[in-house]
């Protein structure tokens, strides 16, 4: 039977415990006592406490330096996981200053191709990637790569993490095709040498991120499959790295159109998510808004709109009402009212969602305008022409004085504007606007596209009823 896994707060007291064991049994400055320290610090920067987990290390940092000397090798180990939690809290310049220091030590104390060296390279070409530094860190990752080999061989284990982290850099600055070259082959070998099970479903699980960001989600998915059967196996069924699996499958059946295997996992993540973290968790919020948008493709907006309500009060209260996570989940709320009939509760939280937006990020910024392009759809669909027709005039006249006249948003709400037009009887504003825009819909759409086959109809129509209306003049003239 499966033994049940630690929630967060009982990992915390029982490194407490350990810590406190160990500090009145060994001392304070007892090795042991220390890395008990360093356990604790670790768990602050795994649940995004990170000023907790710097201060600690900090604190580590300054008794090992008086201990052994800044230049010991306990020492330069601290300023590699000191450099990584700033690097978790974003603080990139200090992150590698730190790591620069690090390899230097080991560079001057042991030469620039021992394994200890070569273990602070690596990790300053990760702080490098962390930081956006993309050159950077596939110039010393592929230097890491090519020492590695060289003197461990080809099939050692960090030379293949190597191989795997290289990948992973390519991946940064975009060049996915290569990520793939390096990672299947990382994987390979991985499984050639029969490596250790997490080694292997690291490298497996950034191999269908890249197939992902390649639109290959057959790919994607058949290899995170396997992952997630044999993370089930390692970690258990309600371990985080499991969820994140759970997520990942949830996420590439999603764009893979496949809607009810998206619920299908994703419903799986979320409930495993609340009994791991509670219901007011950000990993839990993260979930939940995924669900939520797996609910809408699947055409299950009652249960979508349910989530969205959590997730706008989840983030409101966490980042404030002008927030863009908060704004987010008001449209997705709006969204999906409208996807299930609600059309007054729709417009309700549209119109709040714009007034949100406008106190925000301004009256013409393009996030609002989009909102304001929805809000207009959920008028004209409750019967409100008027209203969707000034609201769609209103953001193709400020998309039109943007200068972007030509693209594809605009176009379409000039359509959705000369559908209404038609609709309303302004019959001569149809045909002004559906000519003006006919040849650069048919130049963006396609000419058998529905919009631009739509268009063309509403002017027939527009035509029809003004040859109609000029007749009735001239018989009564």
């Amino acid at each position: 039977m499966e033994a049940k896994k630690q929630r967060p707060e009982q990992e915390y007291l029982e490194l407490k415990k350990a810590y406190e064991k160990n500090r009145i049994m060994m001392g304070e400055d007892h090795p042991d006592t220390h890395a008990c320290l360093d356990r604790l610090a670790e768990y602050y920067d795994r649940i995004g406490d990170y000023d907790e987990a710097i201060e600690l290390e900090e604190e580590l940092l300054s008794k090992r330096n008086a201990l052994y000397g800044q230049d010991s090798e306990v020492s330069g180990d601290t300023y590699l996981r000191l450099a990584s939690f700033y690097a978790h809290r974003r603080e990139y310049p200090m992150a590698v200053r730190l790591g620069k220091h690090a390899l230097t030590q080991r560079i001057e104390m042991l030469g620039d191709s021992d394994p200890k060296t070569l273990k602070a390279a690596g990790r300053l070409a990760n702080l490098y990637a962390s930081a956006g530094m993309t050159e950077d860190a596939i110039k010393l990752g592929d230097a890491v790569l090519r020492k590695r080999e060289k003197t461990l061989g080809e099939k050692h284990h960090s030379s293949i993490v190597s191989r795997d982290n290289l990948g992973s850099y390519y991946a940064d600055a975009g060049d996915y095709t290569k990520a793939i070259q390096y990672g299947k082959e990382a994987l390979r070998r991985f499984h050639e040498i029969q490596d250790e099970p997490e080694a292997i479903l690291k490298c497996a699980n950034r191999l269908a991120g890249y197939y992902n960001a390649l639109k290959q989600y057959d790919d994607a998915i058949a290899v995170e499959r396997e992952v997630l059967s044999q993370m089930r196996e390692l970690q258990g069924e309600n371990h985080p790295d499991t969820i994140t699996v759970l997520n990942n499958l949830a996420l590439f059946y999603g764009r893979a159109h496949d809607a009810n295997r998206a619920v299908m996992y994703g419903v799986e993540a979320f409930e495993k998510c609340r009994n791991y973290y509670g219901d007011d968790h950000m990993e839990t919020w993260k979930t939940r808004r995924n669900l939520s948008q797996y609910y809408a493709k699947a055409g299950k907006y009652a249960l979508a709109a349910k989530l969205d309500r959590q997730n706008y009060e989840f983030a409101a209260k966490n980042y404030g009402e002008l927030a863009p996570e908060t704004i987010a989940a008001e449209l997705d709320l709006a969204n999906d009212l409208a996807g299930n009939g609600e059309l007054k509760n729709a417009i309700k939280a549209g119109e709040s969602a714009v007034t949100h937006l406008r106190e925000s990020v301004g009256f013409t910024d393009p996030s609002t305008l989009k909102a304001v392009t929805a809000l207009a759809g959920f008028y004209m669909e409750d019967g409100n022409t008027a209203e969707a027709v000034s609201l769609y005039r209103y953001v193709y006249e400020k998309r039109c004085e943007a200068g972007q006249a030509l693209e594809k948003e605009t176009l379409r709400v000039a359509c959705e504007l000369t559908e209404l037009y038609v609709r309303t009887g302004k019959i001569e504003e149809a045909l002004d606007l559906g000519n003006r825009i006919l040849d650069p819909v048919r130049l963006a759409y396609g000419k058998v596209n529905p919009m631009t086959t739509n268009l063309v109809n509403n002017l027939k129509d527009a035509l029809r009823e003004y040859d109609r209306t000029e007749k009735e003049k001239k018989s009564n003239g």
